[in-house]
């Protein structure tokens, strides 16, 4: 894939090394990010209980982690870029593990939370891999080694739960449970730190600090009232200043942005139409995939003899085909670089959205039907599969040589804000409507699964004006270029 640079790269030594053992390490590194994030989710309750808190308490213990992940993207993406992705991934892999010793070893929420806003560099891993990846290789080995880290990841998610779920099963000490993803990361560590070589492309700019913390305060400003409308409601005053703060935040960051010669984020590359189109992308399949979650768990739940509608399925069950569509997940991660040979990277993108769109579509016309429920379990697998693969090698493809971490940090930024929005706007749709029982009607997840077609739908027309033009050779064999966008080029189809 043609690549462009900076105009001021520094390119460091490289250490001739086999790329499969390179990647067979990165790998290693994002199961055992997947690992560390599964790995708390069964033991929600069980926090509670050795905290003495509530279950709105240990809301918390997610909100901080994703506050934190929010802002460490960028900045460490960015750093990346300058630095070294290797030098940024060990500091990360450091924090984490802190963290993660933290949450264990805890007897207090203040630590524990402290802790897991250590625990934020977790979701930088995968930006910075993906730029190691791309340092060396490109094409269709870049895709598939991308594709297998996302399927790693997948993997190590649902191995994270069921271990989880098995070890407490076990009786053990509390402490000693929690201590299992730290032993986990702590031999992650010594792979990172012995096994992973350094990048050798960087970027010369300097680091725009205020840019850097202007763009942390509009985030954590954000996802605040975002998750403070399901709380309080959109109209409490609390969410009102803290969304007028995101924008005042906001407004004066861009304009800041666009005046410094060495930006945090490159907003002309970012609004360019090379790398608009896979951007929104990611917020709006971010929306759907990560929005919905909870969504999808709470329909399969329903007591149809109760309100009207669902299948009263138990948590077993539901775990079951949850797993299923995460496994569906990993393979279409693993193969999207195979299916791109024949259709191009951006039909992958097009065929993932469309099947996406399809599978919310069986469910606003046979939401009662278990078996169309069941397709549209395979088609979002499928689907979002090949988007989480594509994506973020596409986005790596599309941005200068020395900008990798930072586009894919992006891109990451951008599919967690998505979640947080769809999160929240989906969650005041169900509140809004009651049906029999107290709860959520039929017609207001029916209105959830229409919004999640048309933010899928308006994928497809941005992907369709995304530049298409081939160039003939590749930018690493040609001297480094201007960030213009008419001099950025790609072969995605």
């Amino acid at each position: 894939m043609p690549r462009t640079t900076s105009p001021n790269v520094r390119v460091a030594p490289g250490i001739p090394l086999k790329m499969s053992a390179i990647v067979g390490f990165l790998i290693f590194v994002e199961f055992t990010s997947g690992f560390v994030q599964g790995f708390y989710i069964p033991l929600y309750g069980s926090l509670t209980n050795r905290l003495d808190i509530t279950d709105a308490d240990v809301t918390w213990f997610v909100t901080l982690w994703t506050l934190s992940a929010a802002v460490c993207i960028p900045v460490l993406a960015k750093l990346g870029d300058i630095f070294g992705h290797r030098k940024m991934l060990r500091i990360a892999v450091v924090a984490v593990l802190v963290g993660v010793c933290f949450v264990a070893f805890s007897q207090n929420y203040a630590l524990v939370l402290i802790g897991r806003i250590l625990t934020g560099p977790l979701s930088v891993w995968l930006p910075l891999e993906i730029a190691m990846v791309h340092d060396r290789i490109s094409g269709e080995g870049a895709r598939k080694s991308v594709g297998l880290l996302i399927s790693f990841l997948t993997i190590g998610v649902i191995v994270g739960m069921l271990a989880s779920g098995a070890i407490a099963g076990l009786n053990w000490n509390f402490t000693a449970v929690l201590l299992v993803p730290a032993a986990v990361t702590a031999l992650c560590v010594l792979v990172v730190f012995f096994l992973v070589p350094e990048s050798t492309v960087r970027s010369a700019s300097t680091v725009d600090y205020l840019g850097f913390l202007g763009l942390g305060a509009s985030m954590v400003t954000l996802l605040l009232g975002l998750s403070g409308i399901q709380k309080y409601g959109i109209s409490s005053p609390q969410v009102i200043l803290l969304l007028l703060l995101c924008v005042a935040i906001t407004v004066a960051w861009v304009f800041w942005e666009s005046r410094t010669a060495c930006p945090a984020i490159d907003l002309k590359l970012v609004c360019s139409r090379l790398m608009w189109p896979p951007y929104l992308t990611a917020f709006l399949f971010g929306m759907v995939m990560l929005g919905t979650q909870t969504i999808g768990t709470t329909f399969l739940a329903a007591k149809p003899e109760v309100v009207g509608f669902g299948f009263g399925l138990g948590p077993g069950m539901i775990s079951l085909l949850s797993a299923g569509i995460t496994l569906m997940s990993c393979i279409a991660a693993g193969i999207f670089a195979y299916v791109a040979r024949g259709i191009g990277m951006r039909g992958v993108l097009l065929l993932g959205v469309s099947m996406g769109a399809t599978a919310n579509l069986l469910l606003v016309l046979f939401h009662d039907v278990f078996a169309m429920v069941l397709a549209y379990q395979c088609l979002t697998g499928l689907g979002f599969g090949m988007l989480l693969g594509a994506l973020p090698s596409l986005v790596a493809e599309l941005s200068p040589a020395d900008q990798t971490g930072i586009a894919a940090g992006i891109y990451n930024s951008l599919k967690t804000l998505g979640g947080a929005v769809g999160g929240a706007v989906f969650g005041v749709i169900l509140a809004s409507a009651i049906g029999p029982g107290g709860g959520a009607s039929i017609s207001s997840y029916q209105t959830v699964w229409v919004i999640c077609i048309a933010a899928l739908g308006l994928c497809i027309v941005s992907l369709l004006f995304m530049r298409t033009e081939k160039a003939p050779e590749s930018a690493k064999s040609r001297p480094a270029m201007p960030l213009a966008e008419e001099e950025l080029s790609t072969s995605v189809r």
